[in-house]
């Protein structure tokens, strides 16, 4: 027996009970508390003290008071609701948006439980049910390890958040037995923080646990919590099939309305067509004589200015014929009294020119006692050129030279 404070034991003494006490100690503490006796409770109890020479002080427990546990109870619920909304928590995954198909469930559950089985059957019997994907993440859901348990199981969902749409926490098959880990504020913390709806189908009890008050939507069996998905497949599989009957009914709605605006307009159309062409035609008539007329009298006159301009024309060529003729003699006279002195003036150039050739012939300029000095056969032009230890030959009018 232990007497903590924030965690921190106060007092510890050895207790024990009998079995034969213990069983009528914890039916009656179940039928009152809805709960089984177990560690970590706080009790109210009736015990002798006893002394052993081996084992010291012992108290031996008689007697339990239910209602101090469910009084401590109560106060432990209420202070997890009020920390939950101080911490602006308790409302999280009510905000949460529901998916409109909700069809990746994941489950935590007992794979033996009756709750389990009921759900399963439920989504196996309805042919929308054959559309969800579900997967069991197995957890504890009664006792002293069940927030521990259920806990790690969010933890695990959470890292693969984006694989399910919506996370069911289900048991059955116990009653209203066990249900105290539903209030404790950590486990109810994890599931109103969580980051997917979070939907509850946990017992029979009147009153709801906080983790089923801070759950997105709170059915009080797996059956319930099976018709719910359900229900919303279905919502979503008629909004389809209303949707896609719409689609189909616009198209033809709007042909048919099309199609008695165009006949509407093709009769407007006719009405004005016939009207307007009978008009057009009468001031086509009218104009067509009109200008029979006017080009009648507009030939005339363009056939008379033609005459003219045909006349003006052969006076103007045979007088330009004249004037070239005129030029063209001038020019042929021209060049025959000039061509003589241009081709003494060109003979007089081309001699110059074969004279500073023949000048500039290395050959003449050897003659005249020049030498020409080569470096692998290409003239040298200055002693930039030289490396000590080249070869090179001197060229004389005759005969050559080679130097190192």
């Amino acid at each position: 027996m232990v007497e903590k404070e924030n965690g921190v034991t106060l007092a510890q003494l050895r207790a024990t009970i009998w079995a034969g006490p213990f069983q009528d100690i914890n039916r009656k503490f179940r039928e009152i508390t809805r709960e089984h006796l177990g560690d970590g409770m706080k009790v109210l109890f009736l015990a002798n003290l006893v002394f052993h020479p081996t084992h010291g002080l012992t108290l031996q427990i008689s007697d339990i008071d239910p209602s101090f546990s469910l009084g401590e109870m109560a106060r432990e619920r209420n202070e997890s609701i009020a920390k939950l909304k101080n911490e602006g928590l308790f409302d999280l995954n009510h905000q949460m948006a529901f998916p409109l198909l909700p069809r990746r469930v994941a489950i935590i559950s007992v794979e033996t439980s009756k709750g389990y089985h009921d759900f399963m059957k439920i989504l196996s019997e309805d042919v929308a049910g054959h559309q969800l994907f579900t997967m069991l993440f197995p957890a504890l859901l009664q006792g002293i390890g069940a927030v521990v348990s259920i806990r790690q199981q969010l933890e695990r969902i959470k890292k693969v958040k984006h694989h399910f749409d919506v996370v069911v926490i289900i048991r059955g098959g116990g009653g209203d037995v066990g249900l105290s880990s539903f209030d404790h504020f950590s486990l109810a913390s994890s599931v109103a923080t969580f980051p997917l709806p979070v939907i509850t189908g946990i017992g029979h009890a009147t009153n709801e646990t906080v983790v089923e008050l801070v759950a997105h939507s709170n059915k009080i069996t797996p059956t319930e919590v099976a018709y719910f998905l359900l229900q919303h497949v279905h919502q979503f599989i008629q909004r389809v099939s209303d949707a896609t009957t719409a689609i189909m009914e616009i198209p033809q709605l709007m042909l048919e309305g099309e199609n008695q605006l165009l006949s509407q307009l093709a009769d407007r159309l006719s009405h004005r067509t016939s009207g307007l062409i009978a008009g057009h035609q009468y001031r086509l008539n009218r104009s067509g004589l009109v200008l029979e007329k006017e080009l009648k009298s507009r030939n005339l006159h363009q056939l008379l200015k033609l005459s003219g301009f045909a006349e003006k024309l052969d006076v103007s060529l045979r007088m330009a014929f004249k004037r070239q003729e005129m030029i063209l003699s001038g020019y042929s006279t021209s060049v025959v009294k000039s061509s003589p002195r241009l081709l003494v003036t060109a003979h007089q150039k081309m001699g110059g020119v074969e004279e500073k050739i023949r000048l500039l012939d290395p050959v003449n300029i050897l003659k005249r006692g020049f030498s020409i000095t080569f470096r692998n056969g290409k003239p040298i032009k200055s002693t930039v050129d030289l490396l000590t230890g080249d070869k090179i030959e001197t060229q004389y009018y005759q005969g050559k030279t080679t130097s190192i």
